[in-house]
């Protein structure tokens, strides 16, 4: 069995696939649908391969008391079957079709938003969401207006000192990571580095549910990455916290003044996992290889957690060396370590050396990407039949400090995080919005379970459609695909589909039907009116 969790763009997808013989695809087939139905978003897709029928339901505005929906019926080889067009009020609409979320054009949600002073001190607004719906894309578009702020103080009258935070736009609460600032005679300056609490605070300002976690020497928050719940996907940069929790790692805080309370050895970290309504799922000590450990992400995969990122050995702690621009320093290691709900499985350090050595890519290309040790985003991991990929793409920053975005690169490593390959592809697309965006990655695992396919999701740009006062983006790729040996660790050739002229659907880009044998691409040409059939055999 395959476990994915992304941190990227667009989608996640687990599937499974067999024997990538030639790439080729036995069915490629187009269909117009009407420009009713493009102007609306696909809303489902149903599949039911037992009376060989595959429909596509449509969804738009009819009049400002019913929504129109075309569903388009397919047999299991694309071929045109018939079109269903119905008509129905709102109400009856999401009885009869659970995936239809109207709630109205317009309604509000009174929360909380978080932020902290020049000195720390846990600041707290009321705000205000608007979400107006989207005829054109199905869903709500947000607004979000701040409004009066206030300090909040806990039993003793001591101030919050913020360390990290998560919003809830869902419940309008928020949870909040905070240190005890001490005040008075005798207050302990360390307080706030030293005794957490994490708090649940509602939208009238009440702290509704508080628990405390405390160390023995002052502690910097390094990491902190919203982590799925049942292994669904979370965009690492999201703050919504409504279907997640929140995954921290502490490292102990030092340098000049603090010899008689710093912990003495600066590798001591602590994993800490926080659900949304503030209990502490798991925490979990944790002594890196290298005392700087400038971890890229924090994943759950299939029940465990996985945690990487670059790193050096150091003397000092993490607060003096974590500093300033981490992608432009220079690592000599990449550490990855494996945590059951108990504690470690195991932690390793692969030098950076290994890396370049073993570095590969497909027999007819020409140059090797590879990890150098920095300028680095993750995209996500992978764990497939005892190995574990982690996948990312390199970058380069411009004169004005914006980042732009080169070749992808995949490191293997068996399931005891040893290196047994390097993978970088030369992207066939250097548009300027491959540049400004990460390209999407995908890891799909054969029948046998002795191979994988790293497929690319090439961008060739991005198109904005408007309609009725309204607009959507439609990032424009297309796959690219290559098969990897997992136990001889070798790659071969990239193969592309779509010919740049049919694009992934961005929700669906596959189309759950015949697994055992296929994968079926589904997407749409670039103004959408044109449906698209790719069915790549894999027996």
């Amino acid at each position: 069995m395959i476990q994915y969790l992304k941190f990227g763009i667009l989608f996640l997808l687990c599937i499974t696939i067999g024997s990538l013989f030639a790439q080729k695809l036995s069915i490629d087939k187009t269909y117009e649908i009407s420009g009713k139905a493009n102007r609306g978003f696909l809303g489902d897709i149903r599949i039911d391969e037992n009376t060989d029928r595959v429909e596509l339901t449509y969804c738009t505005k009819s009049n400002d008391r019913v929504a129109k929906f075309e569903t388009y019926v397919f047999d299991s080889e694309f071929n045109f079957k018939e079109i269903k067009s119905e008509e129905l009020e709102f109400d009856k609409a999401r009885t009869t079709y659970n995936w239809f979320k109207y709630k109205g054009d317009v309604y509000v949600v009174e929360a909380i938003s978080v932020e902290s002073n020049l000195v720390g001190t846990l600041v707290l607004k009321k705000k205000l969401i608007t979400y107006d719906w989207n005829w054109f894309w199905g869903g709500y578009d947000k607004n979000v207006k701040l409004l009066e702020k206030i300090k909040p103080k806990n039993d003793e009258g001591n101030k919050y000192y913020l360390h990290k935070k998560a919003e809830n736009d869902q419940t309008g609460e928020v949870l909040v990571i905070v240190g005890e600032k001490q005040q008075g005679k005798g207050a302990d300056p360390y307080s706030y580095a030293k005794n957490f609490s994490s708090l649940v605070i509602n939208k009238d300002l009440d702290i509704v549910s508080v628990e405390e976690f405390k160390f023995d020497c002052p502690q910097t928050i390094t990491r902190a990455v919203l982590v799925g719940k049942s292994e669904a996907e979370i965009d690492e940069d999201a703050e919504d916290i409504s279907e997640s929790d929140l995954a921290l790692i502490f490292a102990p805080f030092g340098g000049p003044g603090t010899k008689k309370i710093a912990d003495p050895n600066p590798s001591n970290y602590t994993f800490l996992r926080v659900q949304n309504d503030a209990k502490i799922l798991q925490r979990t000590a944790i002594i890196s290889p290298n005392a700087a450990w400038a971890i890229s992400s924090i994943a759950t995969v299939n029940g465990q957690t996985y945690i990487y990122g670059p790193s050096k050995e150091e003397d000092a702690y993490a607060n003096q060396t974590l500093v300033g621009d981490l992608d432009a320093m220079k690592w000599k290691a990449f550490q990855v370590a494996k945590l059951n709900s108990k504690g470690v499985d195991w932690i390793t350090a692969t030098l950076i050396d290994e890396f370049e050595e073993k570095a590969q890519g497909g027999p007819n290309q020409k140059r090797i990407p590879a990890y150098k040790g920095k300028k680095f985003r993750s995209a996500g991991i992978v764990v497939a039949n005892d190995n574990i990929f982690i996948l990312g793409q390199n970058f380069k920053v411009d004169d004005s400090g914006v980042k732009l975005f080169t070749d992808p690169v995949m490191f293997q490593f068996n399931g005891t995080g040893s290196l047994k390959a390097q993978y970088g592809l030369r992207r066939e697309e250097n548009s300027a919005a491959a540049k400004f965006s990460p390209c999407l990655q995908e890891i799909l695992l054969s029948n046998d379970g002795k191979s994988v396919y790293w497929m690319i999701g090439e961008i060739k740009g991005i198109r904005e459609d408007r309609e009725l006062g309204n607009s959507k983006y439609k990032v424009l790729l297309y796959p690219n695909v290559a098969k990897i040996k997992l136990g001889e660790g070798t790659i071969g050739d990239f193969q592309f589909f779509g010919q740049e002229k049919y694009f992934l659907n961005n929700s669906i880009p596959f189309l759950p039907l015949d697994q055992s044998k296929s994968v079926v691409f589904f997407g749409e040409s670039k103004n959408g009116r044109t449906l698209w059939f790719g069915k790549m055999p894999t027996e």
